[in-house]
């Protein structure tokens, strides 16, 4: 069935992730598209959809009903739509959930670990109408080749490990927008508005001591750097939720000097390609 004739609901809780999940399925072709912030506005569209939604595209850290339990009650409404999840989280968690959501009776067609990219997306899309692919190779995660070492390679990385790598990793930027350079302003334009706010309540969550809400914003921020190509902020971000969850301030100071400075080149990356990226 073309990717046009199906119908997706995307569940997303971070805002700026959530539009551009909704830009990479206009851009593969999608026409019926459904978003929510959560499982429970997730829920809500599902049992009202007729015809049903065929595919589920949802992350699985969410606030309030997580992806863990909306794939529970899924699978206790006989959900025949497909499932792709998505995620930051660590490898363990991810194959925990992946195991659970097949113990629902739920039809998974893989697991994306972000950044979600339209060719991981697409390569999962195109699994729905096929049979049911063995477990190892539904998953979009894959083991790295054994290196392969050269003078030249090593030269050349060397060089990289010397200058300071740049604020966004312009490949990954591209691959959401296509290369169109128009839509990366739009994009960046997007994240800057939405992560300024983030990084105001990391900030504030600090001079609080919040752990709880440190860690949220850091999470929210990693996130959506890693989904534009910041990964130098997006790193820093995972450090703070490390020292977080440890309650280690001495920790979480040294790495905020590190997040102020990544976010002011990545701010100042915005600025310019405002003006720089030709229309």
């Amino acid at each position: 069935m073309p990717i046009a004739e199906l119908s997706f609901l995307a569940v997303e809780d971070h805002e700026f992730q959530r539009r551009v999940l909704l830009r990479m399925l206009a851009g593969l072709g999608a026409k019926i598209v459904f978003a929510a912030a959560d499982g429970r506005e997730a829920l809500k569209i599902v049992s009202a959809r007729n015809p049903p939604v065929d595919i589920i595209i949802s992350d699985i850290q969410m606030p309030g009903m997580d992806g863990e339990e909306f794939m529970h009650h899924l699978g206790d409404a006989g959900t025949k739509a497909s499932i792709i999840l998505t995620s930051a989280l660590g490898a363990l968690t991810i194959a925990s959930v992946e195991t659970l959501t097949r113990s629902y009776g739920l039809r998974l067609l893989g697991v994306i670990e972000k950044p979600v990219t339209p060719p991981k997306l697409a390569a999962l899309i195109n699994l729905h109408e096929r049979a049911q692919p063995k477990q190892d190779t539904a998953r979009t995660r894959t083991q790295a080749a054994g290196p392969s070492f050269t003078l030249e390679g090593f030269v050349e990385g060397l060089k990289k490990k010397l200058r300071p790598a740049a604020p966004v990793e312009r490949s990954v930027l591209g691959a959401i927008s296509g290369g169109d350079a128009a839509a990366e302003r739009e994009i960046l334009a997007d994240f800057r508005r939405v992560n300024d706010a983030d990084a105001d309540r990391l900030k504030l969550a600090v001079d609080r001591h919040d752990i709880p809400q440190l860690s949220s914003a850091a999470d929210r921020i990693k996130g959506a750097s890693r989904t534009i190509g910041a990964l130098a902020l997006a790193a820093v971000c995972e450090h703070l939720e490390h020292a977080s969850r440890a309650s280690d301030w001495k920790a979480i100071g040294e790495s905020m000097g590190s997040f102020q400075r990544e976010l002011e080149r990545l701010n100042s990356y915005c600025d310019e390609a405002k003006w720089a990226l030709p229309s």
